[in-house]
């Protein structure tokens, strides 16, 4: 991704977790206000691709709800407040 796509990107607020599942690494952002911990977007297979100034970029699989459709490759662009 560009410096011009990352800011560009539509954000996201949330809390992000990164873990292991089965032998994968996924990660995860849920709503911090929330008292259910229902993820609002989940990456499968992330890998850290680069740390940049106050955050970091993951890549993996974005896949629809209940694996029913085709994945696809997203990256992410992390920002800690």
């Amino acid at each position: 991704m560009t410096d011009r796509q990352i800011d560009a990107a539509i954000p996201v607020a949330g809390e992000l977790r990164v873990y292991g599942l089965g032998g994968a690494i996924q990660a995860t952002v849920t709503d911090a206000d929330s008292q259910v911990a229902e993820p609002l977007l989940i990456l499968h297979e992330a890998k850290l691709t680069t740390m940049h100034g106050p955050g970091m970029l993951l890549k993996g699989e974005e896949r629809p709800q209940g694996d029913k459709g085709p994945a696809y490759i997203q990256e992410w662009s992390v920002r800690f407040d």
